[in-house]
Formats: C-alpha cells, structure tokens, sequence
C-alpha cells in the first residue's frame, strides 16, 4: 500500500522526552489527544503513554509549557538518611552493636524504616550473627597438659583417697557476663567486611 511506512523496531525505542516533543509537534499541527495517541499507539504499540497522559501534556503544550522536563513534586523530602539522622543513629549504635532497629528508633525518635536505612545505607553494616569457636590450645599447652596428667595420675597411685581429697580443677576460659539464648540475641550489626563476631 502507498503511503504506509514500515517501522523497524529498533526506531520504536523513545524515551518520555522524544515523546513529549512528538506530543508538541502535533499539538502544532493542530491534532488532537486522541489522534495523537493513535499515531503512538501505530508506531509505539503497548510502549505508547496512556491516553490521560497525552490529555495532560497536549493541555500543558496548549497552555504555552515549554519545557519537558518533570515538575518538582510536592511533598515532604526525602530526609531519614540526612547527616542529622546519621549521628542520631551513631550514639546508641555504638553504645551497643546489638540492638534493634526498633530500639534505636526508640532511642532517637525516629521511624524503625528510617534507622534501618541510616544503618544500612549510610554507615554500611548489617547483622552478622555470632559463631561458635572451639577454644583452640597451642602446642606447648597440650604438651604442658599432658605433664601435668600424668604427674597427677602418678600421684593419685601413689597416694590414692589422700590426693583426691586435696586436688581441686580449674578452668582457663573466660567467661562472659551475658551468654546469648538464641542465635538471633547474639547478632549485632558490624560493617560489611567486618567478620562475625
């Protein structure tokens, strides 16, 4: 058919400002919003804007908007994870690596969202739960270890109930004043490389 051209694929890849200028190119030729969204929709198919969307834009351009840029958008800005934020966050994170989101949002009057955000994003950390790590001995412990047992046995077979009555154990390890009673008390948040606890 004459006067039909075909489109190759690669010419339907517009971005919202190429079709903002066709929508003021044909508010200039004199189309109106339906007639525009038809020739969108031929050479667009379902990537074409909505009908209401050339409504608004054929209005804007017929009220003499020249520019196609997005207007501000009204409403509060975006400010959980301003400087301010930051240094709420950083006090009671750094008295304790171990609590909550919902914690420290109590400590700082602010939303539980808005201290995740802070931590996450800002002073890039998450939770890392702690691990189990068997308390290794050196060499020169395990041999130390086993001199004294057997100079223990020795003298037990020598001097039998008198030596039990006279030994006592003692325990190296250290032992902490708080011992997490699940795997979720014990996470804290450390910084992405930092290694688990």
């Amino acid at each position: 058919m004459a006067g039909i051209i075909e489109i190759s694929p690669a010419h339907r890849n517009f971005s919202r400002y190429d079709i903002r200028d066709i929508i003021t190119f044909s508010v200039i030729l004199g189309k109106d919003a339906s007639c525009i969204n038809e020739d969108l929709v031929t050479v667009l198919g379902e990537n074409a804007p909505s009908i209401p969307t050339i409504r608004k834009w054929v209005k804007d351009v017929s009220e003499g908007r020249d520019g196609m840029e997005d207007e501000p958008c009204p409403g509060r800005p975006v400010t959980a994870c301003g400087d301010a934020n930051i240094s709420k966050v950083l006090v009671p994170w750094s008295d304790d690596r171990r609590k909550t989101c919902e914690e420290i949002s109590k400590d700082t009057s602010m939303s539980r969202t808005s201290a995740f955000r802070v931590l996450t994003n800002k002073l890039n950390n998450n939770k890392k739960f702690s691990k189990c790590v068997p308390y290794l001995l050196t060499d020169e412990l395990e041999e130390s270890r086993v001199n004294f047992s057997r100079n223990f046995l020795g003298r037990f077979q020598t001097e039998q109930n008198d030596f039990l009555g006279r030994a006592f154990t003692v325990d190296e390890t250290w032992v902490y004043y708080w011992d997490p009673e699940t795997k979720r008390q014990s996470a804290e948040r450390r910084d992405f490389d930092e290694p688990r606890p």
